[in-house]
């Protein structure tokens, strides 16, 4: 193998297909990326815990092919310390040492051969549809967040079940305490589907979908994997398996209490209260609520903490019976982050219910929602 390309093109190959690579593993080769060099000019690097595999296509000055698997940690480090400028790679195929030559620079590190290197998984369409880039990235954001960390209680929860009917792709998340939604209309002439990805695989998409790029991304899915396809890219993730939780009757709850503010004076008040709750190491920050209590024009924050006091008052519009009520400020500040919307609604029906949390706007783009924390006077 010998081939030849630019240090911030291979930079930013590394970058991404390192984040399917482990960090630490039992098997030396999943520590790896495996490197595919072919002669008409193609260049494939792959990354693959077996959980998630990403795999990046580009063209570079290759002048002689093959394959070879190299520490991804090593070669991403020496790459990053590199001149800014062409860098050099060849391979010995009979001990597989890998050369790399910059400016004045060389290196010589031990690779593996390409043989043992996980293969990546076959995925036969069953289901195909296209979203783009932006849209997809944007409704990751607004999920993200409440996926559930604890696998050990409901592992289909760890991911985000994807659903499309009527045309209307709605991505979900719940971690048992919370609860969020985001939908985009899609193509009309979709059948219905519904498959849930690991959140793991969403968080590492995330990072390398583009906010500014237009172009459609191709999402292939079969009965155990789901393939996201874009520009360069392309993501293998395995399916999580169960029946997530039916939360369309959630989103039937009926509220009396409606409330509209500003999206950023809210989450700016919150912020402020949690100073004392984080600064308070004598609790934990889940188990000292923020106390919201709602009257017409106003919300009155309060919390308490072996550090001291806070009362702070968002100017509101509010419909209903006065209401107090207690949250996870993490939780309220998760969901408010994750709004573009400049005024959001908030709807409420006892001390003991749930919050949601929607656009002012009407729509139903968003829902967001959160149980309450018990209050004790």
């Amino acid at each position: 193998m010998k081939f030849t390309c630019h240090k911030q093109q291979l930079l930013k190959i590394i970058n991404t297909v390192q984040k399917a690579v482990s960090a630490k593993s039992i098997m030396p080769i999943l520590e790896c990326i495996k490197i595919d060099a072919n002669a008409n000019g193609n260049l494939t690097v792959y990354g693959n815990n077996l959980d998630i595999c990403i795999e990046y296509n580009d063209i570079a000055n290759i002048s002689e092919g093959g394959q070879i698997a190299i520490s991804s940690k090593m070669f991403g480090e020496i790459i990053r310390r590199l001149p800014d400028t062409d860098v050099s790679i060849s391979v010995n195929e009979d001990n597989n040492v890998m050369t790399i030559k910059c400016g004045k620079s060389e290196f010589n590190i031990q690779g593996l051969s390409s043989i043992e290197y996980p293969a990546v998984p076959e995925v036969s369409e069953i289901y195909k549809f296209s979203v783009k880039q932006p849209v997809l990235k944007k409704m990751i954001r607004k999920t993200i967040f409440s996926v559930s960390q604890n696998e050990a209680r409901k592992p289909v929860l760890t991911g985000a079940l994807f659903e499309i009917e009527s045309g209307v792709l709605s991505i979900v998340t719940t971690d048992g305490y919370r609860l969020s939604i985001c939908k985009e209309v899609v193509d009309s002439s979709l059948s219905s589907v519904k498959f849930i990805v690991p959140g793991l695989t969403l968080r590492e998409i995330f990072k390398v979908l583009e906010d500014g790029e237009e172009e459609n991304l191709n999402i292939i899915i079969s009965e155990r994997h789901a393939l996201f396809e874009f520009k360069n890219y392309k993501v293998v993730s395995r399916l999580l398996e169960g029946e997530f939780i039916n939360y369309k009757p959630v989103l039937m709850t009926p509220n009396s209490i409606f409330v509209t503010c500003e999206t950023s004076a809210l989450s700016e008040s919150l912020e402020r209260a949690s100073l004392l709750i984080n600064d308070d190491i004598t609790s934990k920050a889940e188990k000292v609520p923020v106390r919201l209590n709602i009257t017409t024009d106003k919300i009155e924050i309060t919390c308490m903490t072996g550090k001291g006091k806070v009362y702070d008052i968002v100017d509101v519009k509010a419909s209903g019976e006065d209401l107090e009520i207690g949250f996870n400020h993490r939780y309220l500040l998760d969901a408010l982050r994750a709004c573009e919307d400049d005024e959001i609604k908030m709807e409420f029906s006892n001390p003991r219910s749930s919050c949601f949390i929607r656009s002012a706007k009407g729509d139903d783009s968003f829902t967001f929602m959160i149980l309450p924390v018990r209050l004790y006077n």
